[in-house]
């Protein structure tokens, strides 16, 4: 709904790949309650005895019969936990980019003790240029996915579904052979 067709030709392909790597690391922790899993180490239970207000309690409303309770401080025994938990932070990402389909990879990286790829991303992009009459031509770029960016090829004649307000492409539609 709210768009348009138009004819365009293919100007510039490309593509960029990135991989995300995250350091794990050892965190200090105070809880209240004693942690469980694999990711926890140098577990100390901790005992202390500290001042607690005990009642002080208020009448329930202005005409309320019950007498009111007086606050006072006694002595607590409380326990607590001090420990290591191991968590994964993002540390780098390393991206590869170009605009040749025969060049397209995953950048290189090594990974250290203690390190873990959590998330590879690819982006394909195509350029479309339309033909103004007498003027300048107008252009879209749009990120397609892998299967239709391998289809497509400098010069290529297509059809792009535009949205009316946006002139964002909504569909690509392979037209010719172009030259």
């Amino acid at each position: 709904m709210f768009s348009r067709h138009v004819n365009a030709t293919v100007t510039v392909l490309s593509w960029k790949r990135t991989v995300v790597i995250e350091q794990g690391r050892w965190e200090s922790r105070h809880t209240a309650w004693k942690p469980h899993g694999d990711n926890i180490r140098n577990l100390r239970t901790i005992q202390a005895v500290e001042p607690e207000i005990i009642g002080g309690g208020n009448k329930r409303g202005a005409g309320a019969s019950m007498p009111r309770s007086t606050a006072h401080e006694v002595m607590a025994k409380h326990t607590s936990f001090e420990y290591e938990e191991f968590e994964w932070h993002k540390y780098r990402s390393f991206s590869a980019k170009g605009t040749s389909k025969a060049d397209v990879h995953w950048p290189g990286y090594t990974l250290e003790a203690d390190q873990r790829v959590s998330e590879q991303r690819q982006a394909y992009h195509a350029t479309f240029s339309v033909a103004a009459g007498g003027g300048e031509a107008e252009e879209y770029t749009t990120e397609v996915d892998d299967a239709t960016w391998r289809t497509l090829r400098v010069g290529l004649k297509c059809r792009l579904k535009v949205g009316s307000f946006s002139d964002d492409v909504k569909q690509v539609t392979v037209l010719g052979q172009g030259r």
